[in-house]
């Protein structure tokens, strides 16, 4: 049988013919065919074919090759899909090609492939069906053969043998995800193993934590096992451990379970201690409030030991929990004993003053902190050598790569063109090896053409660039054509508009990647002098009477991208030296410099989430730019996080702040409520020059709300650099944070931790400013609480004196609600 003909139903995706010839086949036949199933592998992997024909591609390694070590690897990178609704997909021709096969070699087949089993695809089933039909009485327990196992409804297809592997199944990684997704497994379990087994496994994994899926299984399986008082005696000390740092949930279970205890005369003081200032520790009021509570019903038996527990909260960031915790201390201070009474002033002073001095105490407020200076950073010296320029390249592509910042961008654009003027053979000899490792980049270029979608994606022009230096040169013409043309796109440029950012960075680009192959230049014109982007004028003028005097001009979006990141007092006459073309285009721009007009507007938009039920109407407040984005909504579900490289944009325009903004409203805007990592785009934005109009503003206080922790903190350093420039205006920020507060649109559990640890590394002024001013607008809001005890605090530092409109009217409010405390607290902190 040639292969030839094995090939040919491969490609043509006939299995069942396939396994046909391959069970037909002598084992001398068998080790010539496996040769050449392995050079046509190489070929088709070579040449990017090998997405397509897997299930042919895994039945034929099963014929061939020629033991399990050769074969598990083949089988793991040759998945054959499975579909629920039909299991005519190779899988029945593969384990028949199989059972055909040296069965003294399967037991270690069946090892090999459960070890290599991915536990982050747990649906591998055709892997699962291979170890299910040849373990026999002996399964496998790895981490991979376990999740799939379960995830296929093992329940169903259980031996006698599989009860060994139930301790293990309780430890893997993802099972209790599969035991929230199959309600069946905790049941089955509870019927089928030892309930100490059981147990026992549960609470370890309860007290190890995990995904909110993974807990929400092991719950599932713990209320089953309807543990009783007797068991919580006995695991009393695993509870406690669920306590310091395991989600909510697992931590509530705990709570109830050692309260139930305890009532029943069962819990050790000593023990109740410990959870409690385990439960101190955490931010959950809930859980706090329930363990004063329950901490309190003893303090008549054993007031010192319950003071000294609940003084563990004097530290807690919250003051209406150190409220709680005062309250309590206060109302059993007579009744400690000396020793507990003198050491209570020590644990006082972490209090604010007018709580301290409920228990008697005097504090001193602490001292507001002080901003570190800002300074602008310069820009990192040039690539120096080509081995360093192939290893910042080589370190875009790592395993552990992500987005690549400007800087490391910039730099190495700035030497490709530099190196590839000066030996363009010695830079596409030194990509090789990376061209060889990632075939796909060559795919990338995009100088021949400017598809419409580049404008979107300037990643892939990005990668383009690299690409270009593997191409041969391609002159458009004689040099003087090449000028000709080039002035002719200079003065196309003059007067264009502005356009997206994303389509200025992504038409820079391809204009680089396009001039490597078309028309090389010496160097590039507009690499910045600091990092936020801005470009030196001095150095500006040296380059280009360097251009002068060498006889060639600049690409023309590269001498516009210079253009747009000179400092805004730059002046026509600063190049007057230059006679070239690039010099008076420059002295044009620079006597036309304009700003658009910026304008906070409403936008609506319906969004229907499913096929029958009503449009809801969604409004946002975005920022218009004339001209330039006159209709910002278009972008109401954000950029990708990839495409348009958005943590470029400050510095394509590093001296129009408010442009980049207005640009950034809308992503920032969806970014409430969809998680992601768009860099330090933020603090980009602050070290950025120009006005700090609404649309900075705004990009900002949604910043502030943004659902992933990553994206609050850049909100929180922008705050802090902008704060260090005397930029950051609160009353204008507040103004904003405000009306959006009012419309509902930001979440104040978000917003008010972001502004107390901008305050207190030191930009408290600023948001005391922004609190004043926003405040007014908040009084409605649900967790206004919040905002007014963070006032407080900054009150009793500062000591501003003045009042808040409708402060007076919430204090005046009757009753103890949280606003009503904390306005009081504030109204005393004001004088």
């Amino acid at each position: 049988m040639s292969f030839e003909r094995i090939q040919a139903l491969i490609e043509t995706g006939q299995l069942l013919a396939l396994g046909e010839v391959l069970k037909s086949l002598t084992p001398e036949e068998r080790k010539e065919r496996a040769a050449d199933l392995v050079a046509y592998e190489k070929a088709r992997r070579a040449s990017g074919r090998n997405w397509d024909h897997h299930p042919a591609m895994h039945i034929a390694g099963i014929g061939l090759l020629p033991n399990p070590s050769t074969l598990a690897p083949w089988l793991v990178r040759y998945q054959i899909w499975w579909h629920r609704m039909s299991q005519e997909n190779g899988t029945l021709e593969a384990l028949d090609v199989l059972r055909q096969r040296d069965p003294a070699w399967l037991p270690d087949l069946v090892a090999r492939i459960a070890t290599r089993m991915p536990t982050r695809e747990p649906g591998r089933h055709d892997l699962l069906r291979i170890v299910l039909e040849f373990c026999g009485e002996d399964p496998p327990d790895s981490d991979g053969f376990l999740l799939a196992f379960m995830d296929f409804g093992g329940h169903t297809r259980w031996r006698p043998a599989f009860d060994a592997l139930i301790p293990r199944m309780l430890e893997v990684v993802g099972a209790g995800s599969i035991f929230a997704n199959i309600w069946q497994w905790p049941q089955f379990l509870h019927e089928r193993a030892d309930r100490k087994v059981l147990l026992d496994g549960c609470l370890a994994r309860l007290q190890q934590g995990g995904s909110a899926k993974e807990m929400e299984g092991f719950l599932a399986l713990h209320k089953i096992l309807d543990v009783t008082l007797d068991e919580t005696a006995e695991h009393a000390r695993d509870y406690v451990a669920m306590l310091p740092d395991s989600r909510s949930v697992v931590a509530t279970l705990a709570q109830d379970r050692l309260k139930a205890l305890d009532e029943a005369g069962r819990l050790d003081f000593d023990l109740l201690a410990d959870a409690s200032r385990w439960v101190f520790g955490r931010t959950e009021k809930k859980l706090i409030r329930a363990q004063l509570t329950w901490l309190g019903k003893h303090a008549k038996s054993t007031p010192d030991e319950v003071v000294l527990a609940v003084a563990e909260l004097f530290a807690h960031e919250s003051d209406d929990v150190r409220g709680q915790a005062v309250k309590l201390i206060a109302k059993h201070q007579s009744k400690v004993s000396d020793a507990t009474r003198t050491e209570l002033p020590a644990l006082a002073e972490q209090l604010p003053a007018d709580l301290a001095a409920q228990l008697g105490v005097e504090t001193v407020a602490e001292e507001v902190a002080a901003l570190a200076p800002f300074a602008p950073r310069p820009w990192p010296d040039p690539i120096a050598t080509l081995d360093e320029l192939t290893g910042e390249v080589r370190a875009l592509f790592g395993r552990n790569a992500g987005h690549v910042d400007p800087v490391t961008a910039e730099r190495i654009i700035e030497s490709v063109v530099r190196f590839a003027w000066q030996d363009r053979e010695a830079v596409a000899k030194a990509f090789e090896p990376i061209y060889d490792k990632h075939p796909w980049i060559k795919n990338r270029s995009a100088y021949e053409t400017y598809p419409d979608h580049a404008r979107r994606d300037s990643w892939s022009v990005f990668i383009s660039i690299i690409a270009a230096v593997s191409e041969p040169m391609t002159p458009i013409g004689p040099v003087e054509s090449a000028m000709d043309a080039a002035r002719t796109w200079m003065k196309q440029l003059k007067r264009a508009e502005m356009g997206s950012v994303s389509e200025q960075l992504a038409k820079r680009l391809h204009e680089i990647a396009k001039g490597l192959v078309k028309s090389p230049r010496p160097a590039l014109v507009s690499t910045p002098t600091e990092v936020s982007g801005l470009l030196d004028p001095a150095t500006l003028l040296e380059r280009l009477a360097k251009a002068d005097a060498e006889d060639w001009e600049p690409w023309p979006r590269d001498l516009r991208q210079a253009y747009h990141r000179l400092p805004r007092d730059t002046r026509p006459e600063d190049f007057a030296s230059l006679t070239g073309n690039a010099g008076r285009l420059l002295r044009d721009w620079l006597a036309d410099l304009t700003d658009p007009v910026v304008e906070l507007v409403e936008r609506t938009r319906e969004t229907r989430y499913g096929y029958i039920s009503p449009a809801v109407t969604e409004k946002r407040l975005l920022v218009t730019l004339s001209p330039g984005l006159p209709d910002p909504e278009k972008h109401w579900y954000g950029h990708n996080e990839w495409g348009v490289m958005i943590e470029w944009w400050p510095a394509v325009l590093p001296v129009q702040r408010e442009v980049i903004a207005a640009h950034l409203v809308p992503h920032l805007a969806n970014r409430r409520e969809s998680k992601g990592d768009d860099g330090p785009v933020l603090p980009a934005l602050a070290e950025a020059h120009g006005p700090m109009g609404v649309a900075s503003h705004l990009a900002l206080a949604y910043g502030l709300g943004a659902e992933a922790t990553v994206g609050r903190a850049n909100a929180v350093d922008a705050l802090l650099v902008l704060a260090a420039r005397d930029q950051f205006d609160g009353k204008a920020l507040g103004e904003v944070v405000g009306l959006l507060l009012e419309r509902g649109e930001l979440a104040l559990n978000r917003v008010v931790p972001c502004l107390r640890d901008a305050a207190r590394s030191g930009a408290a002024s600023q948001i005391w400013d922004l609190l004043t001013t926003a405040l007014p607008k908040a009084w409605s809001h649900n967790r206004v609480a919040d905002l007014v005890e963070l006032a407080v605090e900054l009150a009793q530092q500062l000591k501003p004196g003045g009042t808040v409109d409708g402060l007076a009217e919430v204090a005046a409010r009757k009753g103890s609600s949280k606003s009503v405390v904390q306005a009081k607290r504030l109204v005393s902190a004001l004088g």
